[in-house]
C-alpha cells in the first residue's frame, strides 16, 4: 500500500506546513513584540507619574491625564494586536483548512483514478533483473541525483514535487513526464528502463534444457513477429531496454552469419521487455522473456531463485527430440557422426518439467486437484534434423490431413501429431502429468535455425514455424486479438522458397 507521509527530500505543499507554521510563528512572535511595546507605554506612564508627584496641583492633574493615555496607548497594543492576530488565524486557519481539504480529495480521486487504471489494464512496476514486485521505483533527481522514493501526488506536492536539495521540480505523473526521469528498483537498486510500468504487464518463461535452443528460439520468434505482425495487422513491437535492443541486433547479426547463439549463462535470467503497441487499443502490452539457464533446472535451489514464477501468465516449454532417450537410442547411429551439431540436450525432460512445477505449487496459490489455468506451449524443436519434418512436420501434417478430413488445419495436425511423437518416445508420463496439471496445452514443432550448424555454412538460418507457439500464446492470455491469427502454410511459403533458393 503506498504510504502519504512517508518522508521525501521535496518540499510539502504549503497548507499542509508552511501555512501552520506561519501561524505558530505569528502567535509566538506577534505577542512577544505587541508585550515590549505596551510596556514601553506603562513604563513611560510609571515615570510621568513619579514626576508629576513632586509638583503642584494642577501639574499633577495634567500627569494623570498625561498617564491614563499612556496606560490606554498600552492597553490598545494589546487589544489591536489580539484583534489582528485572531483575524489574521481565522482566515488563514480557514484558507489552510479549505486548501487541506481539497488537496486530499484531488489526491485521492488520482489514486483512486491510478489504482483502477493499473488494475484494469493490468499495469504493475516488476523488475526485470531481481524480479520483484514494487508499489512504485525510486525516482533520480536529473540534477542532484537525489533519491525520491514516492514520486507520486501526495502532500509533497500534487502534480511536481520540488526537490529539496536543488528546487528543481520533478512531475509526479506519467502524463506529466514522470517517465523520462531516471529510475532505479527500490529492491536490488538497479536502473529500470522507461518501459516498466507503461503498459499491461505479461510473464513468459522459455523454460528447457541445456542446447535445447531456447534461446535461438525467442530471437527468431521475436523477430518474426515483429515482422509479420507490423505488416499484417499493424503492430509495433519494440524493445523498452536499449541494452536489449542493441543485444537483439547483434544476436539476430550472428545468426544471418550462421552462427548460433551462445547458451544462456544466468542461472536468474534478466526478462527481454518488448513492448507490443496495437492499433486501437488504450495500453500497449509489456512482455518480460525469461531465458533461464538449462542449468537452473538441475536442482530446486536454483529454480526456486526465480521470483518471477510468482507472476507467469503463459509458458513456453522447449524440448530437444534428442534427449528423449528412447528417440536416441532407436537413432544413436544416425546421431553420433553429428552430435557436435546437434548438441543434444544432456537434461532429462522430466526433471526439467518436476522442477518448474514445484516453482508453480510454491508461487502460484490454487487449489489442490486444480489445475493451472496458465496456457503452456510445448515446443519440439531441431525439426529439421534427421527427417523429423516427415514425422511432426508440415509434409506429415498434410499427410494427417489427407487420411483424416477431421483434422482441418496444419496446426492441429501438428498439435496432434507432436504429441503422439512424444507418447510414441515413452514420454506418455509427461504427457499425462503436464494435461492433468495445466487446462490449456497445445503442441508444437519447430527449427530455430531451420538446419544443423556448420562451420563449413556461413548462409542464414532460415527458421521453421517458430512464430505459431509464441503467437498461439500471445492470443490465449490476450496480448493480441484473436482474429489476428497467422495461417501456418500461407506464412512458411515464402521461407520454403528462401531455403531452396
Amino acid at each position: 500500500m503506498i504510504e502519504l507521509y512517508t518522508p521525501q527530500p521535496a518540499y510539502k505543499i504549503y497548507a499542509f506546513d508552511r501555512g501552520w507554521r506561519v501561524i505558530r510563528y505569528t502567535t509566538q512572535h506577534l505577542f512577544a513584540r505587541t508585550d515590549i511595546a505596551a510596556r514601553w507605554w506603562f513604563n513611560q506612564a510609571n515615570s510621568v507619574r513619579s514626576w508629576g508627584a513632586s509638583h503642584e496641583w494642577y501639574i499633577n492633574y495634567w500627569a494623570w491625564v498625561v498617564i491614563v493615555g499612556m496606560w490606554l496607548a498600552g492597553g490598545t497594543q494589546y487589544i489591536s494586536a489580539f484583534a489582528l492576530a485572531a483575524l489574521f488565524i481565522g482566515v488563514q486557519t480557514l484558507i489552510l483548512s479549505l486548501w487541506v481539504a481539497l488537496s486530499c480529495v484531488t489526491i485521492g480521486v488520482l489514486a483512486a483514478i491510478t489504482f483502477s487504471y493499473s488494475r484494469i489494464y493490468q499495469i504493475f512496476f516488476r523488475c526485470p533483473n531481481c524480479h520483484n514486485d514494487m508499489s512504485i521505483p525510486v525516482y533520480i533527481c536529473p540534477i542532484c541525483t537525489t533519491e525520491h522514493t514516492r514520486l507520486l501526488p501526495s502532500i509533497y506536492g500534487i502534480l511536481s514535487h520540488r526537490c529539496k536539495k536543488c528546487e528543481t521540480k520533478l512531475p509526479t505523473l506519467g502524463l506529466l513526464g514522470r517517465t523520462k526521469v531516471a529510475r532505479i528498483c527500490p529492491h536490488c537498486h538497479r536502473p529500470l528502463n522507461a518501459g516498466i510500468g507503461e503498459g499491461s504487464n505479461i510473464h513468459i518463461p522459455v523454460v528447457g534444457g541445456t542446447s535445447a535452443g531456447k534461446t535461438n528460439y525467442i530471437v527468431m520468434a521475436t523477430q518474426e513477429f515483429r515482422e509479420v505482425y507490423k505488416q499484417r495487422y499493424g503492430y509495433t513491437t519494440s524493445f523498452t531496454d536499449d541494452d536489449h535492443e542493441r543485444n537483439f541486433n547483434a544476436d539476430q547479426q550472428r545468426l544471418k552469419t550462421g552462427r548460433e547463439l551462445a547458451a544462456t549463462p544466468d542461472t536468474v535470467p534478466q526478462a527481454y521487455n518488448l513492448k507490443i503497441e496495437i492499433p486501437n487499443t488504450p495500453v500497449p502490452k509489456l512482455v518480460y522473456l525469461y531465458d533461464a539457464s538449462g542449468e537452473t533446472f538441475t536442482s530446486y535451489e536454483k529454480v526456486s531463485q526465480h521470483e518471477y514464477y510468482k507472476y507467469i501468465d503463459g509458458i513456453v516449454f522447449v524440448i530437444d527430440p534428442f534427449a528423449i532417450p528412447h528417440y536416441l537410442q532407436i537413432h544413436k547411429s544416425e546421431v553420433e557422426p553429428i552430435r557436435q551439431w546437434l548438441r543434444p540436450s544432456n537434461l532429462a525432460i522430466m526433471q526439467a518439467y518436476e522442477r518448474m512445477i514445484q516453482m508453480f505449487e510454491a508461487s502460484v496459490k490454487i487449489r489442490k486437484r486444480g489445475r493451472y489455468p496458465q496456457p503452456i506451449a510445448v515446443v519440439v524443436t531441431k525439426a529439421d534434423a534427421l527427417n523429423l519434418e516427415n514425422e511432426i512436420g508440415a509434409s506429415a501434417a498434410q499427410a494427417l490431413m489427407a487420411r483424416d478430413p477431421s483434422v482441418r488445419s496444419e496446426a492441429d495436425a501438428i498439435n496432434q501429431l507432436a504429441r503422439e511423437f512424444l507418447c510414441h518416445y515413452q514420454l506418455d508420463n509427461f504427457v499425462r502429468d503436464l494435461e492433468s496439471q495445466f487446462s490449456n496445452v497445445r503442441y508444437f514443432s519447430c527449427s530455430a535455425l531451420g538446419r544443423l550448424p556448420s562451420a563449413m555454412d556461413s548462409s542464414e538460418f532460415i527458421p521453421i514455424r517458430v512464430l505459431e507457439p509464441f503467437a498461439w500464446l500471445l492470443r490465449r492470455i490476450k496480448v493480441i486479438k484473436p482474429k489476428h491469427q497467422i495461417q501456418t502454410v500461407m506464412l512458411h511459403q515464402p521461407m520454403t522458397m528462401r531455403q531452396r533458393v
